[in-house]
């Protein structure tokens, strides 16, 4: 079955929702909040669980995707992830 990208993005949901979020054409562009981040358990026992997170149930054993992120650096050790 072919699904649309509107159907698609309908049947996500967001744990945390980001600063800015834009789902059209095809693209999904998100803008965090400043300092968010999902470390967990680092050697100097930094936590941090409060970045949004996109997610969707699948019954596909394989699926794909295209990412391409925006980023610049302002801090030490401020980095881009997915």
């Amino acid at each position: 079955m072919n699904m649309t990208f509107e159907q698609i993005y309908n049947q996500m949901a967001w744990t945390r929702k980001p600063e800015k979020v834009e789902a059209k054409g095809g693209v999904i562009a998100v803008t965090t909040k400043p300092h968010t981040d999902l470390w967990q358990r680092t050697y100097y026992h930094f936590r941090n669980d409060n970045a949004p997170v996109l997610q969707m149930k699948t019954n596909e054993r394989f699926f794909s995707f295209v990412v391409k992120t925006d980023f610049s650096q302002s801090h030490h050790c401020d980095v881009s992830g997915l």
